[in-house]
Formats: C-alpha cells, structure tokens, sequence
C-alpha cells in the first residue's frame, strides 16, 4: 500500500508516527512546500526575538524520517488532488492508495496596491521569521496588522528588538477571539505599558512607498509611519489543490470523526480540516487538534478503526510581557463568574443549565486545563465567597453523560 501525506506539520508527523507503530512496511511519501523537518511554529516569536536560537524550533531532525522510512519530497507543492493521484508543482504525478491532506492553512493578505514588495511580511514559517529578521535593522518603525495572539506575540518580539511597534486591529478590541470587552481592555493597557501603540476599529487603506520603499500606512484620517509590515489578520485552509467539487469543502475539508473525507480513500487533519464532534462543525486550528487528528486519520487509513470523539473547545494560550492570558469555550454566558485576587483575573461563563461553558484568566492560568475538562465534561462549578470549588463527585459525572 502506498500511502502519501500532503504537508509536514503535527498532523503529518503524528499520523506516520500512527502509522508506524502498526506497519513497517507500507510506503510513505511526505510532500511538502517548505524545505524545513517538522518544527513548531508555537515559538517563531521567540524566535524573531531573539530568545531562543532556530534549533530549538525543530521537533524532530532529518533522522526522523530514515528511521520511519519516509521518502521525503520537499520544496515542492501539491497543485492538484484526484483519485488516485496527485499532482506536483514540478510537473510530477504521484499515485496513491492513501491519502492524507495535511496542508495547514497560509496567513490572509489584503488585495491592496503595492502591498507586494519590500518591507511586508507574513508570519507563519521559518523562512518568514527570518525574513523579518533580516529587515529589522533598518526598520525602525513596525506596524503588525492584526491584534490576535499571533500579532501581539509578533508585536512583543520587535518591541524587544528596539524596534517602535504600532499594532492595528480592525475590530473594536485586542484578542478579538479570546477575550471580553473588559478582559480585553485589561491586557490592552498592560501592552501599552510595555510601549505598545495600539489601534482599534482601523483598518489598512493605502500602501505608501517611496522609491519601492515602504514609509507608511493610511488608516483612514491617520498616516501611520512604517518601514515593516507583518500581516497577522487570520489564517486561511490551503485548499487550492482542490478543484471542481472532487472533494468536499465548506470552510475547510469536510472530514468525519474518522478524519475521512466524501472519497474513501483520501483523508483530512490539522489547519485544512473542518470536523464535526457533539453537533459542532469548524475548523480548530490549534496544535493538539492537529496532532490528535493526524493519529486518527493514519490509523484508519491502515485499517485501524479510530474516532476524533473529543469535543471541539477553543482554547488559546500565550504569555505577552509575562502576563498570561488563556481563554477557553465561549466568551459570554447566561451567567458570569468573576474572581479577582492577588493571582490574577478570572471569569467563568455559565450556560442556561449553570454549566461551565467558557473561561477567561489573566495572571494565573496553572488552573486552564480544570476549566478545559469541565466545559468538555459539562460539569458544573459553585462560587462560594470568591473561592471556586469543583464538584467532581461521579455521581454527578454520570448524571450529566446521560443527558448527553
């Protein structure tokens, strides 16, 4: 059986590590636009700035793939997907009795004049962190489009770089996805604290260069000065290789809890998937969804019955000037829990039955993945002056999975 991956990320890597636990001898193809082994992009920003050196982004080396026995087609892209074959941005066309789609997703870019050229930058691999790189010292001046986790880290990493950082944010708040309005406006202050600009309700107008060089940003009655330009406004699947209806898509690639798409022999996880688990269908794109869904799809395409029966909660993480922020499950409820203490901030979201249904901390998050487990299991919290106490009794566990 020949088996190719499309993609080398944590759902690649996890479903041959699947894979391979159970057959040794069926054939296995990476393929992949980048020329990188698998790393993680949790720490390009540490990276940008300068924490931590480009070694400690690699998960795992060039062995990796010897003693998997993995052929390995790097730099270059899959262009197209049909039954039984894909085809290559080099003219090849690979045949295939199994296939994975493990293609992530590519950063969004404004349809902007002069937006290609000098001084713009997405942030998604390697090869664009060290282009940045390259360019802050003769930046200057930095704008980062976007006030997601992504952009904020990007935002921290130049400021720690001495580069004047300006963030622009088209909605009304930072961390639009993760965060309240108040919870919102807390980490806000702390940023510009920490010499941060930062702009909400803007959007980009105008590209301003001269002589090919970027010099500034019109952002509707403002021209803001710049000489880098990092996009982090949100992420798109890469689902070009998808033509003419062959393979179902929506937002993502429509996998089901098998990470199987409509055609049985052609598989989806990470970025690119979109899955549906307890009445949710989306798109998560986080790592453990990624590295769970890549296992799931490389056991059931060597025969190995397996199911994603894990529910699809948001949760995001990330650390900005030491202050940490988590968010998990939704952002307002029919009840609000908030607690605030020496620790830090934290509010519990309650549904209509007075479960827990979301969570937001500030300051001390070591408690994240209790919240996470009660919005997974629908269980409920009780707030008794200020001080959260769990009820895991499993009397209770049983009575809420048989509402389930």
């Amino acid at each position: 059986m020949r088996i190719i991956i499309i993609g080398n990320g944590a759902a690649a890597i996890s479903a041959v590590e699947a894979i391979r636990r159970w057959n040794r001898d069926c054939v296995v193809t990476i393929v992949s636009k980048e020329r990188e082994p698998v790393y993680t992009p949790c720490f390009l920003s540490n990276y940008l700035s300068g924490e931590i050196d480009k070694g400690r982004l690699y998960i795992r080396d060039s062995r990796f793939y010897d003693e998997n026995k993995i052929e390995t087609i790097f730099g270059n892209a899959a262009l197209e997907v049909r039954d039984k074959w894909i085809r290559l941005s080099d003219g090849r066309e690979l045949p295939y009795d199994r296939l994975l789609i493990a293609a992530g997703s590519s950063p969004v870019v404004p349809q902007l004049p002069d937006m290609e050229g000098e001084g713009v930058f997405s942030f998604k691999t390697i090869a664009d962190a060290d282009g940045i790189r390259s360019a802050i010292a003769d930046a200057g001046e930095a704008v980062v489009m976007g006030a997601g986790f992504i952009g904020l880290e990007v935002a921290e990493a130049l400021k720690k770089r001495g580069v004047k950082v300006t963030v622009i944010e088209r909605e009304d708040r930072i961390l639009p996805r993760m965060l309240d309005n108040e919870m919102s406006g807390i980490v806000r202050e702390h940023l510009e604290n920490n010499g941060i600009r930062i702009i909400t309700g803007k959007e980009i107008r105008l590209i301003r260069r001269v002589r090919g060089r970027l010099s500034g940003l019109d952002i509707g009655g403002e021209t803001v000065p710049c000489r880098l330009l990092i996009l982090a406004a949100g992420v798109r699947p890469n689902l070009e290789m998808i033509r003419d209806g062959f393979v179902k898509v929506r937002d993502g690639i429509l996998v089901d809890g098998r990470m199987k798409t409509n055609i049985d022999n052609i598989y989806a996880a990470g970025d690119i998937a979109e899955m549906e688990t307890i009445g949710i269908r989306k798109i998560n794109p986080i790592w453990f969804n990624a590295v769970k869904g890549g296992e799931v799809a490389g056991l059931n395409m060597i025969g190995i019955e397996k199911r994603y029966d894990i529910p699809l909660v948001d949760m995001n993480v990330v650390t900005l000037f030491g202050l940490s922020i988590l968010s998990a499950g939704i952002q307002e409820g029919a009840k609000t829990i908030k607690v605030h203490d020496s620790k830090g901030i934290r509010k519990i979201y309650l549904d209509e039955d007075g479960l827990v249904a979301g969570v937001q901390l500030i300051g001390n998050v070591t408690k994240g993945g209790l919240y996470l487990s009660l919005i997974n299991k629908r269980l409920p919290v009780k707030d008794e002056m200020g001080i959260l106490s769990y009820r895991f009794n499993y009397g209770v566990m049983l009575k809420q999975q048989a509402h389930r």
